[in-house]
């Protein structure tokens, strides 16, 4: 069974980053959920790595899904922007 966070180094991958207040600057930035723990260093919960990365599933298809019918959701109405 894998463990319930992702690792310091699993942590570093994902970001490019090894500082702790980096890695929160990039996982803010880029919408990601994560809490801090005791030494300000995030955690990134393993589920919510394999949602956002499209590998967990019919459950880890969830965020690729929501972004993908937002994409191809309503269109701008552009006669709007038309003078009159």
């Amino acid at each position: 069974m894998q463990p319930l966070f992702l690792t310091s180094d699993e942590l570093a991958e994902l970001t490019g980053f090894k500082a702790a207040h980096c890695q929160v600057r990039w996982l803010t930035r880029n919408r990601w959920r994560f809490a801090l723990n005791r030494r300000k260093a995030p955690r990134v919960a393993r589920d919510h790595f394999n949602e956002r990365m499209g590998c967990g599933g019919a459950a880890g298809m969830r965020h690729a899904d929501l972004t993908n019918q937002a994409a191809a959701g309503e269109q701008p109405n552009f006669a709007a922007l038309a003078k009159r």
